[in-house]
């Protein structure tokens, strides 16, 4: 179809895919988690990783790997039930799954109701789908979902092959639903030890909600991976051979001011290498560093309406608060230097951070620092305070901080890996408290 629709003449795409969940030209940074998951499911479900969860950041690539597991399973000869949990009916979305792989095998005869018949037909030359067939067809369509898996899995047993059930966006599930998939999955891996198979991927912020849940054993049961982050090698690697794979050339520094704008988020990665090819007219001409300048600007731009701003709005207050506090000393602080310009209690403090930090808004530094992560960025702090500030009355603050933060010298002090906590303009040296 893309023959018919592209002009033979025209220079090939821009091969960067800037989309959440597309499967990339490239994976990079990923090789471990890959291996590991795919050596997991591999050995059956006497492995943890059999039932897996993956937990990260928005713009992390979490999709993107549960499509690469998936595409790996289905070359396997395994059934697998894709979809996503961002909506209510998720038990039924499965079942429907279930019958519409029963619709579309030609070649067997529908059966409905409860019916056990099994009908095979001699026009099926690959083994693979011809026991796909067969475990769908000995499936009731009036059945629970607990039976229809169970069977499901048994089938696959004999076959040597299992079932794998792909669940994204579980941080956005129904809890009440969840609740009942927990339930329903707990008894077919654990009691029957059924080859069913397990992969999810929801936002850290899980492991403080869905996953502190004493109704979601299974959940709670569940290998989890957290994404790694990009390192600048996999960042070179990638936008050096996408780019060059589809005819293009970097100019000058071009390259090296691309890597350094990448971070650790692999979204970022493409939306720099797409604004970069589409600024530059490449491949007619080289990406060069006004290219990049250019990709910079939208880049920060779509990060903050796709992900920073999001993320921003879905925190609580509290955690608001920390993270503008962090803002007021240009982006980190030491803990000291928080809890001096917080009304509220260490524990607090100490929960608000590790919350922060299993979302990625935040990370802990070797120097003891607390710092902006790559989700929401300083700028993206700028920019959503600035639209909050906009309301303030009489320098009055929202956010149960004290606003004496934003005042300070925060002169950076290495020896005492602290910033100054005295008045702007202060005479003499600093002091951190």
């Amino acid at each position: 179809m893309a023959r018919l629709l592209r002009n033979p003449n025209l220079p090939p795409p821009n091969l960067f895919t800037p989309d959440f969940g597309q499967d990339p030209h490239l994976i990079v940074g990923r090789d471990r988690l890959l291996k590991s998951l795919r050596t997991g499911l591999g050995a059956g479900p006497q492995d943890g990783r059999f039932i897996t969860l993956l937990l990260g950041p928005r713009s992390t690539g979490k999709t993107v790997i549960l499509n690469t597991i998936s595409d790996s399973a289905r070359e396997s000869g395994w059934i697998v039930l894709p979809l996503d949990a961002s909506t209510e009916g998720i038990h039924e979305r499965i079942v429907e799954h279930i019958e519409w792989i029963q619709e579309t095998e030609e070649t067997v005869p529908h059966l409905g109701g409860d019916s056990n018949e099994l009908r095979r037909s001699t026009t099926i030359k690959l083994p693979v789908l011809e026991w796909q067939r067969e475990v769908v067809r000995q499936v009731g369509t009036r059945w629970g979902l607990q039976r229809q898996l169970s069977t499901l899995a048994e089938h696959a047993r004999q076959h040597d092959a299992a079932v794998l059930l792909v669940v994204d966006e579980l941080h956005g599930g129904s809890r009440k639903e969840l609740r009942r998939l927990s339930a329903d999955l707990q008894h077919i891996t654990k009691s029957a030890n059924l080859p069913l198979a397990f992969l999810g991927a929801g936002l850290s912020e899980m492991k403080h909600t869905l996953l502190e849940d004493k109704r979601m054993t299974f959940f709670q049961r569940c290998n989890r991976e957290d994404m790694p982050p990009l390192t600048s090698a996999d960042a070179v690697h990638f936008l050096r051979q996408t780019v060059r794979d589809a005819r293009g050339t970097f100019s000058d520094t071009a390259l090296e001011r691309l890597v350094a704008a990448v971070g650790t988020l692999p979204f970022r990665m493409q939306l720099l290498g797409y604004y970069a090819w589409l600024f530059a007219d490449a491949p007619m001409k080289p990406i060069d560093d006004t290219s990049v300048s250019l990709a910079i600007q939208e880049t920060n731009k779509a990060m903050h309406e796709k992900v920073a701003a999001p993320t921003w709005y879905a925190l609580s207050a509290n955690e608001q608060a920390f993270m503008t506090v962090l803002a007021s000393f240009d982006g980190q602080a030491s803990p000291q230097q928080i809890a001096e310009a917080s009304a509220l209690s260490p524990s607090v403090l100490s929960r608000i951070e590790r919350h922060l930090r299993n979302a990625g808004n935040v990370v802990v530094a070797s120097d003891g620092l607390v710092r902006l992560g790559d989700v929401v960025t300083l700028n993206d702090m700028k920019l959503v305070l600035e639209q909050d500030n906009r309301y303030q009355v009489n320098g009055r603050s929202d956010h149960g901080f004290r606003s004496k933060a934003s005042s300070r010298c925060n002169a950076m002090m290495p020896r005492a890996k602290a910033r100054c906590v005295l008045p702007k303009n202060h005479a003499g040296g600093h002091r951190s408290r």
